[in-house]
């Protein structure tokens, strides 16, 4: 399902698409997971959204009246009531007005969050000269030269690429932030990195970050070299849609994440147990008041 400023997609607009008319400036979303009519850390979302969207865009944004308005509105007609993958786009055309795109589409049982793959996901090391450092903004656009490494990837059957900067720090995968657990003795370490590596700081990863701070468990964010992975045990990468999923293996590196008896079993069920259990932490209630009308 999906709705352009306010309303349903016409056949005028998708001629809008298919000629790139609509996105020809500056670019930004934010992707959020939907369990019937509400949406895990939808306010969150909206923040971050509406934050780079100042960073990049100059015109006036719509409210977040407004988008949480469309969003439940949109969520009330879908007759999905299972889990449901909900995208905002703000985009401008080529007068340089921002439009507004929301896309909700229905996501299979075997895709959500609770269903990692058993044998983890392996992802393939690629030094990106050109990798900017600090913290990105969110736009869905990957570039051609990452499409083709990506591809690459996955001829050598690796479902994903692990993303590293100029200088050899991890960054993440394509579309999800990685957490390391090592051990030395009795000594556990969780490391992810920082924003500086050049990364999007996803919600699911600070979320996590909450969690392990809350069970006095403790969680780094440090500079993590590809040289270093030997070292580590496990490893696992974690998105809004897929929530967390152990990581088997890092270019020849095997990992240990899927065992019964790993750490990584503890922070999932510490996530699942906040999703089932603290709903008034996590779920937005979306207002249903009539919108701002300037937006």
């Amino acid at each position: 399902m999906l709705l352009l400023n306010g309303r349903d997609i016409t056949s005028q607009d998708c001629l809008g698409f298919l000629d790139g008319s609509f996105f020809q400036g500056a670019r930004v979303m934010t992707t959020m997971l939907a369990q019937g009519h509400a949406v895990v850390d939808f306010t969150r979302h909206l923040d971050r959204l509406l934050s780079h969207a100042t960073e990049f865009m100059s015109c006036q944004l719509p409210s977040a009246e407004l988008l949480k308005f469309e969003v439940q509105s949109t969520l009330e007609r879908s007759a999905e009531r299972g889990g449901s993958r909900v995208r905002i786009m703000l985009f401008q055309d080529t007068s340089g007005l921002i439009n507004r795109l929301i896309d909700i589409m229905s996501l299979e049982a075997e895709t959500l969050m609770a269903k990692h793959p058993g044998s983890g996901v392996r992802l393939l090391n690629h030094t990106d000269r050109a990798w900017i450092r600090g913290s990105h903004v969110k736009t869905g656009l990957i570039g051609p030269h990452r499409e083709k490494e990506i591809i690459r990837a996955r001829t050598m059957g690796f479902e994903d690429v692990l993303w590293v900067n100029s200088e050899g720090e991890i960054a993440e995968a394509t579309w999800a932030n990685i957490f390391l657990i090592g051990r030395t003795g009795d000594l556990v370490e969780i490391a992810t990195p920082p924003a500086s590596s050049g990364l999007l700081l996803g919600l699911v990863r600070r979320r996590i970050c909450e969690l392990l701070h809350t069970a006095k468990i403790p969680v780094t964010e440090r500079v993590v070299t590809i040289d270093e992975l030997p070292r580590f045990d496990e490893a696992f990468v974690t998105s809004s849609i897929r929530g967390l999923i152990p990581v088997s293996q890092i270019d020849k590196h095997r990992f240990q994440t899927t065992r019964p008896n790993a750490v990584f079993h503890h922070i999932l069920r510490l996530y699942q147990t906040w999703l089932t259990t603290e709903k008034s932490n996590y779920i937005g209630d979306l207002n249903k008041s009539t919108p701002k009308t300037d937006a």
